[in-house]
Formats: structure tokens, C-alpha cells, sequence
């Protein structure tokens, strides 16, 4: 409360808050295509290429995204076992205590492995399963660790010596920069009987907290 003097102020308060520079890169695919084969395909043909590219696009940006996270996040933890994980370690890492402010009810903190990974996870028993329910083998539709979601990636190493190879946090902190989506440029003219397909993104990932994303 204020006293009589009215020396009690407000006291100064901001916001932590820095530049994070995002450098685009660029990263193209082509496909050379016969005029032959476009004029004679009926089974769907572009359809399978577009998807094939919407694929191509994913996995790259999915690469770029744990890349980030290894190079810019924090090391929760390092597993004691080389080509193992044993029960307990990874709540090293839900509850780490640099993390655990950042933990919300956001909806986007998981975890990130591969399924080889989870599978070895969830293998992990001593009188009973540890993270999976009793009886083994009776595992709940949907992937979860601790209560938290997991998704898979090939990205993610295989555990090993020195392997980054689970990822956990908020990746609502996780900044992207893609500048456009997708460009796609149709050239029937540079070569004689191809029609080529380019096409390119510009994209960037940046850690914005490495407190909240780590491995």
C-alpha cells in the first residue's frame, strides 16, 4: 500500500525480448518430363508428383526443424548407456528444471523420435512396464511418454554414442521464416522434347528459446 510520503512507486518491468536473425536459404528440385509422357499418361501421373513434392517438401522442412533443435537447444540430459535408455532417464528430461517453465497447456510440447526409439522405450520393464500400462504389450491407441505426445522422425538419430536422439519440449518456440511456400516454374523451352518442372522455397528455423526445446 502507499504510504503517506507517496514513496512507494510502480517499479520498472519488461519483457526479455532479442533480435533472432533468420537467413533463408534456398533449396530447389527439377523433373524432366517427355512431352510424350504427359500427353499419353492416364493413370494420374501429376497427381503422383505433386505428391511426391509435397512429400520431398515436408521431409526437408522436418530436417531443418531438428537440426535447429539439436544445434541451438539445450542438452537435458545424456543417457548413461550408450546404446540404451533405462527406465527413469527420461523424466531427467520432462521435469529438468530449465524446461519446466515453459511446459503449458499450449498443445504443443511432444516429444520427437524415431519409432525404433519409442519401441525401445516402451520395452523398458522392470516388475512391470514403466511407460506403458500393465499388461505388457497393452499399449493405448496413441503415442504418449509422461503425458505427452510423441512423433516420429527419421531425422532424430538412432540412440548411440553421442546421438541427439530424443527431442522434447515446446515447440511453440520453435521460430520459422519460408519465403514463399513454394515456387513452381514450368519450362517447356530450354530443352528440346522435356518439359521441366523447377521448383523452390526459401526457408529458416530458429530456436527463440533454447530453455524451452532441447534433446
Amino acid at each position: 500500500e502507499q504510504v503517506d510520503d507517496h514513496s512507494k512507486v510502480y517499479e520498472r518491468d519488461a519483457p526479455i525480448a532479442a533480435l533472432k536473425a533468420f537467413t533463408l536459404v534456398k533449396y530447389t528440385k527439377k523433373l524432366e518430363l517427355t512431352e510424350e509422357l504427359l500427353d499419353d499418361e492416364d493413370v494420374g501421373l501429376m497427381s503422383f508428383i505433386g505428391d511426391h513434392i509435397g512429400r520431398g517438401l515436408a521431409a526437408t522442412h522436418n530436417n531443418l526443424l531438428l537440426t535447429e533443435a539439436g544445434a541451438a537447444g539445450t542438452a537435458f540430459k545424456t543417457f548413461a548407456d550408450d546404446v540404451s535408455i533405462a527406465g527413469g532417464e527420461l523424466e531427467d528430461i520432462a521435469y529438468h528444471d530449465t524446461l519446466s517453465w515453459y511446459l503449458d497447456d499450449s498443445g504443443s510440447i511432444a516429444w520427437v523420435m524415431r519409432p525404433s526409439t519409442y519401441g525401445a522405450v516402451t520395452k523398458i520393464d522392470g516388475d512391470a512396464r514403466v511407460y506403458v500400462p500393465t499388461p505388457q504389450g497393452n499399449n493405448r491407441p496413441g503415442r504418449e511418454l509422461l503425458g505427452y505426445p510423441v512423433q516420429y522422425s527419421n531425422y532424430a538419430s538412432a540412440i548411440g554414442v553421442g546421438a541427439k536422439s530424443v527431442y522434447f519440449g515446446n515447440w511453440w518456440y520453435m521460430g520459422k521464416r519460408e519465403e514463399p511456400a513454394l515456387r513452381i516454374i514450368r519450362d517447356p523451352y530450354s530443352v528440346d522434347g522435356l518439359v521441366i518442372d523447377k521448383y523452390s522455397f526459401r526457408a529458416d528455423y530458429g530456436v527463440l528459446q533454447a530453455g524451452a526445446i532441447g534433446y
